[in-house]
């Protein structure tokens, strides 16, 4: 795997907003290219990087509360314990990212793309994720609690093993597609369209398996 970017001419397209190209800018220069170096973090919570392709930059345990990142390139970004609670990253790609324990709860996540994403032990409780790509990611641990994710792309993701489930507690799955998920995830679940249907245990399974996803497992049912 390739190292990710650490310096300013590895950024392919800065942020249009002042603020984030100076946050930015400043980050890069404190890291440095040396991956020993004493570790930094990005200063960019409520900051506007609109415009900017950060693909494979190294953001780990970046401050990104509240940041707009709507359409932001994202794909191959190490954002491992990043902070992006309330974010909104609507539309952004995140293709291939890391997101190991990121904080994301409450974020606007719509039409994201998280293909390949690594999500162990996430929190992305209560998010929106209406519409979202997350096909083929690894929600081993997750949070996603009370996330909304109508309409998802879940096909060939995975929920992790027994002792680490995907907690998808009272999440709203209606939509989603599912076809070659697996793994073992905590519910109930919400799967109606137009009004609740609550649903756990052995109905939960069904559905599942209704969707071409007979290889995932609801903790409930054993």
């Amino acid at each position: 795997m390739a190292e990710h970017v650490r310096t300013r001419a590895g950024v392919r397209a800065w942020p249009a907003a002042p603020e984030a190209r100076a946050a930015l800018a400043e980050y890069l220069d404190a890291l440095g290219p040396d991956p020993l170096r004493v570790p930094t973090a990005l200063a960019g919570d409520f900051l506007d990087f609109t415009g900017a392709d950060l693909s494979g930059l190294e953001l780990n345990s970046a401050g990104l509360f509240g940041a707009i990142l709507e359409g932001v390139r994202l794909a191959g970004a190490n954002l491992n314990r990043a902070t992006l609670n309330g974010a909104r990253l609507d539309g952004a790609d995140l293709t291939s990212a890391v997101l190991f324990r990121a904080a994301a709860p409450e974020c606007e996540a719509r039409g994201a793309v998280f293909r390949r994403a690594d999500l162990v032990h996430a929190d992305l409780g209560r998010a929106d994720l209406r519409e979202a790509d997350l096909r083929e990611a690894d929600l081993t641990a997750a949070y996603l609690a009370g996330a909304d994710l109508r309409g998802a792309d879940l096909r060939g993701c995975s929920f992790g093993p027994v002792e680490r489930p995907t907690a998808l507690r009272h999440s709203r799955l209606a939509g989603c597609r599912m076809a070659g998920a697996s793994g073992h995830l905590a519910g109930p679940v919400d799967v109606g369209a137009d009004e609740p249907h609550v649903l756990d245990g052995p109905d939960l399974l069904d559905w599942f398996r209704s969707l071409d996803a007979p290889d995932v497992r609801v903790a409930s049912a054993g």
